[in-house]
């Protein structure tokens, strides 16, 4: 992640420009080169041979790859199956009960809309979405009406007073999965660019000794840019829609390591990370770490992300090839999504030992921060513009988003995070339960605690990363020490170090807090240090 300063808005505005329109770009120098030098002399160039072909190419590729995939974009959105009445209101007073600020919660989902303009039609038609995953219906039943006027009264509570009745200017507010899906062009060069760097990435994972399994080669034409070193490589996946990194476990007394990434250039970004993570370690004392690829918010043309319960299936068909029975997993960003579903997996949740959740975008999803700054923010400043770009108007980020991105699933209460459900046997064909009905098991199933890291930038540019800590953190009265940054008074005016950047702060639920002052999204991969204290932790994780 880029910084703030003039240097990097101007080079990242220029980046975007030249993306977007390379081609008429290209058309305008050879006008030029025309103007000057004469039809004749200027198309029998070099220059001006490689512009046309270069516009050729941007053309075939935008009518035949780019138009037919963003087809899909207006496909209406497949959800999950319904919660009952009882799962519905369970979920809503959980998320009630952890909202700092109803008004602002509001406000937000209803993307900055004036507090009066949000009223009682105005909230049926969000809670519709948010709870029924369904629009308004032309008439309402009886009984769902006495429900949605149950839930603002609920809402009204936490306000303090009563909503308008009737409907305001606010509309239906931010509804993901309903909302149209937006992308914006980018030329062949930047898949280009993408396919270059997967294979730069790929040779900084083989020189770093990990092995590369790779999708069937009957996929290979499902993925644009080509992936060629797919075609060459003699291991495949046992899962037939993931390819993944594989460094072999040696060490003894310690757990192996299973990495999912976020939204980015697959896993080039975490290189340094990974290969860190056994740095100095004899040969029989390397850490384990399979690192899946997950292509559909990757930057690639490729087809849909897969559904929750076939990723669960395919991640144990991996373990399972392997014979993990009992893993760290670590993730990043997005990444924490995916986590959360093996955390709600009634076979995988039982495996995970211990977790390492860098910048995760699941705990507290109900508040509107990840899902305004990420999908709805007009950017302003270099990060956001970068952020806006490359992220979020990726056409395959945007439909992942859009069209497969259920809140509700997606969501993870930090008693989840630490509490291990039951000591289920692995099955390959779980398909992972719901968090609702995770929480109606609490106290029957037999638990255990899991040991948990959460690593949070200050700056983060999508996370509201304060209010995520304090959460974490319960009602412990907390100072972040950041060099006069963020400097937050406890209860009572008392303040209470929080420690050094990256120091780890460890809550009264078990929960291991890294907090990195002055830090962005994703940049705690940057820095050495910061990198390093992230090594340190997993590592320390990985100890039986």
């Amino acid at each position: 992640m880029i910084g703030t300063s003039l240097p990097e808005y101007v080079f990242i505005r220029l980046c975007i420009f030249f993306l977007r329109y390379t081609t008429p770009i290209c058309l305008a120098c050879l006008a030029v080169l025309v103007t000057i030098w004469g039809p004749a002399a200027a198309l029998s160039s070099r220059t001006a041979r490689f512009l046309i072909s270069y516009s050729v190419a941007d053309l075939l590729y935008a009518v035949l790859l780019w138009i037919p995939y963003n087809r899909r974009l207006r496909d209406d959105t497949e959800h999950p199956p319904a919660l009952s009445r009882p799962e519905r209101r369970a979920v809503l007073e959980r998320c009630l009960a952890q909202m700092p600020d109803a008004e602002r919660y509001l406000r937000l989902w209803f993307l900055g809309a004036d507090a009066s303009e949000i009223r009682r039609e105005n909230l049926h038609e969000f809670l519709l979405w948010a709870f029924f995953d369904r629009r308004p219906a032309l008439k309402e039943s009886e009984e769902d009406v006495a429900e949605l006027d149950e839930y603002v009264g609920l809402i009204e509570q936490n306000l303090g007073h009563e909503v308008g009745p009737g409907r305001g200017s606010a509309e239906g507010g931010l509804r993901l999965t309903f909302d149209p899906v937006e992308a914006r062009y980018r030329s062949v060069i930047w898949y280009t660019i993408i396919g270059l760097v997967d294979i730069v990435t790929h040779c900084q994972l083989a020189r770093c000794g990990f092995q590369y399994h790779a999708q069937l080669r009957s996929a290979f034409l499902s993925v644009i840019p080509y992936r060629m070193q797919s075609l060459f490589t003699s291991r495949r996946s046992a899962a037939p829609d993931l390819a993944y990194w594989h460094r072999p476990h040696t060490a003894k007394g310690k757990l192996p390591v299973v990495f999912l990434h976020g939204i980015g250039v697959g896993l080039w970004t975490y290189v340094s990370f990974l290969s860190s993570l056994n740095d100095g370690a004899p040969e029989d004392e390397q850490i384990g770490i399979i690192a899946i690829e997950y292509l559909p918010v990757s930057f690639r043309l490729t087809g849909a992300p897969l559904h929750k319960t076939d990723f669960l299936k395919q991640v144990t068909a991996i373990l399972e090839s392997h014979g993990w029975d009992r893993f760290v997993l670590a993730s990043h960003s997005y990444g924490s999504v995916l986590a959360t579903h093996m955390f709600q997996s009634e076979a995988l949740g039982p495996r995970i030992e211990s977790a390492v959740f860098v910048d995760p975008v699941t705990i507290l999803l109900h508040l509107p921060d990840v899902a305004v700054n990420f999908t709805r923010r007009k950017p302003q400043r270099a990060n956001e513009w970068l952020l806006w770009y490359f992220a979020s108007m990726d056409p395959g980020v945007a439909h992942c988003l859009g069209r497969h991105f259920f809140w509700k699933d997606n969501i993870v209460w930090k008693e989840d995070l630490v509490n291990v459900i039951g000591e289920a046997s692995p099955s390959p064909t779980d398909g992972g339960s719901s968090s609702t009905e995770l929480i109606a098991d609490l106290g029957s199933a037999r638990r255990r605690k899991r040991r948990v890291a959460v690593s949070l930038a200050e700056n983060d540019l999508i996370v509201d990363t304060l209010t995520v800590a304090k959460y974490l953190a319960g009602d412990e009265e907390w100072y972040l020490d950041s060099v006069g940054k963020g400097r937050e008074q406890g209860g009572a005016g008392k303040s209470i170090s929080y420690g050094k950047p990256g120091r780890g702060h460890v809550t009264k639920d078990g929960i291991e807090l890294l907090w990195f002052p002055g830090f962005d999204h994703a940049q705690v991969f940057d820095a050495k240090e910061s990198r390093d204290r992230l090594c340190s932790v997993t590592q320390r994780y990985c100890t039986i």
